[in-house]
């Protein structure tokens, strides 16, 4: 959550906006770094072989090492792409490049970015959604339970959403 704070404090203090993306089938995309075996599903068992297991190359939802493994790929492709992962908030990635600096916030499968340079928002969005399959939120919105509303140089979070689900669990509408 601090994480999410320190971009949008930077955005109203640049006058930035910030975007969202939302990855598809984000376990899915993780490569496992281990050997990994599970028995034949009873559906696909091999017959007279029953006894065999697979191995997996890729992660799949409820396997132990996939957000790891998810971690893992989209770490690597930040790092490659010339960004660097704050040592105090591992989940906030910087590239400084001249007087321009994209920010990067991951929260499992969800991505919330800003940048000095406007035209190269449409760039890092572009490049992102090739590599990964992503859905385009546009400007961030709703984040983690918190609603946002921005303007240049502005940004509110509020939470009534969640006020409004409180008051109505006990009766208080």
């Amino acid at each position: 959550m601090e994480t999410i704070r320190i971009v949008l404090v930077l955005s109203a203090k640049f006058q930035l906006h910030v975007f969202q993306l939302d990855v598809k089938s984000t376990f899915l995309n993780g490569e496992l770094q281990e050997e990994v075996y599970v028995e034949q599903p009873p559906v696909y068992e091999l017959k007279g072989k029953e006894e065999k297991v697979y191995r997996l190359y890729k992660a799949f939802y409820g396997l132990k090492q996939t957000l790891r493994a998810w971690n893992n790929k989209i770490d690597m492709y930040f790092h490659q792409n010339g960004f660097e992962r704050s040592q105090s908030e591992p989940s906030l990635y910087v590239r400084k490049k001249g007087e321009d600096f994209p920010i990067g916030c991951l929260y499992i499968d969800d991505l919330i970015y800003t940048r000095t340079n406007k035209d190269m928002v449409a760039k890092f969005k572009n490049a992102m959604m090739k590599e990964f399959k992503m859905s385009d939120l546009g400007l961030m919105r709703y984040f983690l339970g918190i609603q946002v509303k921005q303007s240049l140089g502005k940004i509110f979070i509020l939470q009534e959403k969640y006020v409004a689900y409180l008051f109505k669990k006990f009766n208080m509408l």
